[in-house]
């Protein structure tokens, strides 16, 4: 590790990397304790009602603290549920913080800080590849993976020492197709970083005894509100006691509990009792990992996967809406929603912010899907589940219904 990369990491990493190692060593009364005070001081400061994402959009100020010009800037959520959420962050302890807990996921199947990854997760760029220097990270660029620039990545990744993947679950199976299954066999991947999305039922266990490679993988929020990794040892997951606190409440689907969160963040929008709209299923049993909170499973998150002109399946999640901080045109969407009827075609259904630049719009669309031929439809709204969620792809291949 260089030294520029090493000062990147930063006190609050350090801080947070040793209390994660001392919390694994918790008995569930230390946990507890921990956990107790600073949830008491939320709900002293904000009261004990369950909170919805509009209660943010529209009493930001009310649920943010130290919101000055260097301690904290604006950030948005991915937009999966509905429009994206603005909110604040903690300018320099939450990076921090973050990689702390990301680095103690990976390390579950090696990984050290900055060891080599090669990206395939919704790094948007002019280009095939890009490499960043400082994170010691190649980024492919999903919309640059078109038939005739498969040839030049093949043998690009032919070149590269060691690595670890990092993907979406849905991405994955398009990576290896991309590639060619026998030369992803070949490469010299060391593990693979699942981000963001929940795997289907046995697809992690299938991939990992068919490949030989393991898989770190975990599950968590744009919001910052509680992280979760997927233990190895019973393949449930384990909530970080000292990055936020989860609540399993009641739901009207038998057999699950809402996830409800409160974050641990002092600097910037302190999200309180709030309600993710996840689902999660009680543990069986116990794991002698350590005394975190923990589930068998979190359901109600989906991947979706869409079929390209060549016939290829893609991550909808990677293309729709990765790095969003770099694209200004969320602030020109309210909501949206993909609709395939044919391989190659998209559908998107676009509900436009007031004063919304169209031509924006379709650029920054087009821009993402050079592999399907787009139209996009201009809507007042698009219709939810009863529950409130509202799926960004509707797939009639499948059998979907709008």
């Amino acid at each position: 590790m260089t030294g520029a990369r090493e000062s990147l990491l930063g006190p609050s990493y350090f801080y947070h990397r040793g209390l994660i190692r001392r919390s694994k060593g918790w008995s569930p009364a230390e946990i507890r304790e921990y956990q107790d005070a600073r949830f008491r001081r939320l709900i002293r400061r904000y009261g004990d009602g369950i909170t919805q994402t509009n209660d943010y959009r529209q009493h930001l100020r009310r649920y943010t603290r130290w919101n000055v010009p260097l301690l904290a800037h604006a950030v948005r959520t991915g937009g999966t549920s509905g429009q994206p959420l603005r909110f604040t962050a903690d300018t320099f302890a939450r990076r921090q913080k973050e990689r702390a807990y990301l680095f103690d996921i990976w390390s579950q199947v090696g990984f050290a800080p900055y060891d080599l990854r090669v990206r395939y997760c919704g790094d948007f760029h002019d280009g095939l590849l890009r490499y960043n220097r400082l994170e010691n990270a190649w980024m492919i660029s999903p919309a640059a993976t078109q038939e005739h620039e498969l040839g030049a990545l093949r043998r690009w990744v032919r070149t590269i020492p060691p690595f670890f993947l990092h993907i979406y679950p849905s991405s994955l199976y398009t990576f290896i197709d991309l590639v060619g299954e026998d030369l992803f066999r070949s490469l010299p991947i060391r593990g693979v970083i699942a981000a963001s999305e929940m795997f289907p039922a046995g697809d992690q266990l299938q991939f990992e005894h068919e490949f030989g490679l393991k898989i770190a993988h975990w599950y968590g929020h744009s919001e910052y509100a509680m992280l979760a990794y997927c233990c190895r040892q019973c393949r449930g997951f384990h909530f970080y006691p000292t990055y936020g606190y989860a609540e399993l409440l009641s739901s009207d689907v038998e057999g699950c509990r809402r996830v409800v969160a409160s974050s641990f963040n002092r600097i910037g929008t302190q999200f309180v009792r709030y309600d993710t709209e996840d689902l999660a299923v009680d543990p069986v049993g116990s794991c002698a990992k350590d005394h975190f909170p923990r589930v068998s499973a979190i359901v109600g998150r989906s991947q979706e996967t869409f079929i390209d002109s060549s016939g290829r399946r893609r991550s909808l999640f990677g293309y729709a809406f990765g790095d969003l901080d770099a694209d200004a045109f969320w602030d020109q969407i309210r909501d949206l929603q993909f609709v395939q009827d044919k391989p190659g075609f998209l559908l998107l259904r676009v509900v436009p912010s007031p004063g919304a630049e169209r031509g924006q719009i379709q650029k920054a669309f087009e821009r993402r899907f050079p592999m399907a031929k787009l139209d996009i439809e201009y809507v007042s709204a698009i219709e939810r589940s009863p529950s409130g969620k509202r799926r960004y792809l509707v797939d009639r291949l499948a059998g979907g219904q709008v």
